[in-house]
């Protein structure tokens, strides 16, 4: 890893900290942050951008520099904040919307902040109202609405982006064992209020918004409750409540307490290590080995890196269901001979691509090396038991300190250079 700022490129460093995190309910916007310790005796301002780099030069956070001291001689502690912390300073007006785009509302908040906002979410409008608040606030707001969430890691800009449900299978052989699933109660309804405003005087008995060139609105309200149909009998009444986001209307409420009931209504969490050199980053939908015969499949909410010679992730998934598998078994076969075989488990629906090994064998006093007629098994899981057959043909048979070349994939000659693979 290393750390570029000013343009100077610092690689002696140490203590690197970085937990990126994202909410895909909108309750919040996170802002993220790294630590690092730079052996170095240069000087560093606060207020400047510092970016963190992998070996192979891949960003994985562009932030703002907000503290800089040396902890010693020779060692300069930096931390560095996302760019969402500069949006708290930033104080927007009160104000009704009437069918205000998307676009032009993230790009009166944002100012002149590197951002990009999704092409989904080009021909999205919003109606309603928005207080005096900070522009981190009216992000969390419009995000909260339209289902989108904020990305400030693995980039050198904030993204609107909205959720993807598209899953990625993170292998057992990057899963550090044993991931933990904890359950939580039962959330057993979600209520949302939606609001309409009209322009006028209140009375006395009315409630009323006003804004900030002092034109007031009286607000009516509705309330709206979707119940969790999977929950036991038994089980204690938790209801979530959303209550004073003026930009719910009956348009769009709908569509929110169903958001909001694919994230709420499932009640496991999953916390496991694995290898993850960024490429599983929060806000992703993946699917887990919580044990060796089951997959749980749900959505990252943070990931605490620890580095060394690869990266190393904690993960924590939220929320989590089990995924339908299916066990797969590859059999290698040498004309009638059986050479060995593989049993994995895999999503149904899953495409695999398995790479077939060289298979090392010693037979009465006969060493035989076995190469595989394809480069990969591959195939698509279904319901029940899948097998898959791999043909082999012998590569190399050494006896009595004779080596024989029986078979090869192929055989190359450049300039009296035979080369044989």
């Amino acid at each position: 890893m290393k750390v570029i700022i000013d343009q100077t490129t610092y690689t002696e460093i140490k203590a690197i900290s970085f937990a990126p995190q994202t909410d895909l309910t909108g309750d919040s916007v996170p802002i993220n942050e790294f630590q690092v310790d730079i052996i170095t005796d240069d000087e560093i301002s606060i207020g400047q951008y510092a970016m963190l780099y992998d070996d192979l030069d891949n960003l994985w956070a562009n932030y703002w520099i907000t503290y800089a001291e040396h902890i010693n001689r020779e060692t300069l502690r930096v931390m560095a904040k996302s760019p969402v912390a500069i949006l708290s300073q930033r104080r927007l007006p009160a104000e009704y919307w009437s069918s205000k785009s998307v676009t032009a509302a993230i790009s009166e908040l944002m100012g002149t902040m590197p951002y990009t906002l999704d092409s989904s979410f080009a021909n999205e409008t919003l109606t309603g109202f928005v207080p005096s608040q900070e522009s981190r606030a009216r992000l969390q707001w419009i995000c909260y609405v339209i289902g989108a969430y904020v990305k400030t890691f693995f980039n050198d800009r904030i993204e609107i982006i909205p959720i993807d449900t598209t899953e990625t299978l993170i292998p057992i052989g990057k899963t550090f064992w044993k991931p933990t699933t904890t359950y939580n109660d039962y959330v057993t309804a979600i209520t949302a209020t939606a609001y309409s405003f009209t322009l006028g005087t209140p009375t006395v008995t009315d409630t009323y918004v006003e804004d900030s060139n002092g034109n007031y609105y009286i607000v009516s309200a509705q309330k709206v409750t979707l119940t969790n149909p999977d929950v036991p009998s038994a089980a204690p009444e938790k209801t979530i409540t959303v209550d004073g986001l003026y930009l719910i209307n009956n348009d769009n409420v709908s569509g929110i307490l169903t958001h909001l009931s694919d994230l709420y209504f499932k009640r496991t969490e999953v916390d496991l290590d694995v290898i993850n050199n960024a490429e599983y980053q929060p806000g992703e939908k993946v699917i887990v080995y919580a044990d060796e015969d089951k997959l749980m499949t749900g959505f990252i909410e943070s990931c605490s890196f620890t580095f060394g010679t690869q990266a190393r992730a904690s993960v924590h998934m939220v929320p989590t269901e089990g995924k339908e598998a299916a066990p797969l078994t590859i059999t290698y076969v040498y004309q009638t001979m059986q050479l060995g075989k593989e049993v994995y488990l895999f999503p149904v629906g899953y495409t695999y691509t398995i790479t077939n090994p060289y298979i090392d064998l010693t037979l009465s006093q006969y060493r035989y090396v076995y190469r595989p007629l394809n480069e990969s098994a591959t195939g698509t899981i279904v319901e029940g038991e899948n097998t898959d057959t791999e043909e082999y043909d012998i590569a190399l048979e050494y006896h009595n300190g004779i080596l024989r070349i029986v078979s090869v994939d192929e055989v190359s000659e450049n300039e009296g250079v035979v080369t044989i693979s």
